[in-house]
């Protein structure tokens, strides 16, 4: 890829070349144990930045949590973090003046409501308005279709729950536009439901939490898995 840039960036005809979407920081930035490579990885991600964003640049995490990101094979949200301080360190060391715009997913196998307030709340911590987003559309050949359909994950055959009605697919995707005051009312009674008034603080502050309720944060059912 970075003889590609190079190459392109030669031409006398070429004064700057974008990438707008598409890149794969999970591999650039998984750590390989060559040297080598994991130099030149680093190299591609400087010069990625530096040289070839238009002012922003998408990407796609996915998803905050780690349960639903292992259900798609993904990386852990980690991962992003790295890279995001990466683009902020040389955007403020060369003096530019780009955004980072994620994509996010809702109502994938495995995704539940309480994970989707997370990942408002998360999202929110970051400074992001998130506008890149999509529910889950089943596609033919995948692993996540099957594992939609059938109710069970074909690796390890461990029943998984799936958003599919309207209603639950509507549940999920409203926490990506929190910040719509048309949105605000029903999350916060959500968040109640859910016994979940931390996340109302979190993206209300000042709402109607109150201080004993504010402590509440029953443990999650299971744990993240890396």
């Amino acid at each position: 890829m970075l003889d590609i840039y190079h190459a392109v960036d030669a031409l006398p005809e070429v004064k700057k070349s974008f990438i707008g979407s598409g890149v794969r920081y999970d591999l650039s930035m998984h750590p390989t144990g060559d040297e080598a490579v994991d130099r030149t990885n680093r190299q591609y991600n400087e010069e990625l930045i530096r040289f070839h964003v238009s002012g922003r640049l998408k990407v796609a995490p996915e998803h905050t949590s780690d349960t639903v990101l292992n259900l798609m094979r993904k990386p852990s949200f980690s991962l992003f973090h790295r890279f995001k301080a990466i683009f902020d360190r040389l955007n403020e060391r060369y003096g530019l003046k780009q955004q980072i715009i994620p994509y996010f997913i809702s109502s994938h196998p495995g995704c539940t409501e309480e994970d989707m307030a997370e990942l408002a709340a998360i999202t929110k911590s970051m400074d992001f308005h998130l506008e890149q987003v999509q529910d889950f559309t089943p596609t033919p050949m995948t692993v996540s279709t099957e594992t939609f359909y059938t109710g069970f994950h074909p690796y390890t055959l461990q029943p998984v729950d799936s958003a599919k009605t309207k209603g639950e697919k509507l549940a999920q995707r409203k926490y990506f536009f929190w910040y719509d005051k048309a949105n605000k009312p029903d999350i916060i009674a959500s968040l109640h439901r859910l016994h979940r008034t931390d996340i109302i603080t979190q993206l209300y502050p000042g709402s109607n939490a109150t201080p004993q309720q504010r402590k509440q944060r029953p443990p999650r059912r299971g744990k993240d898995r890396n």
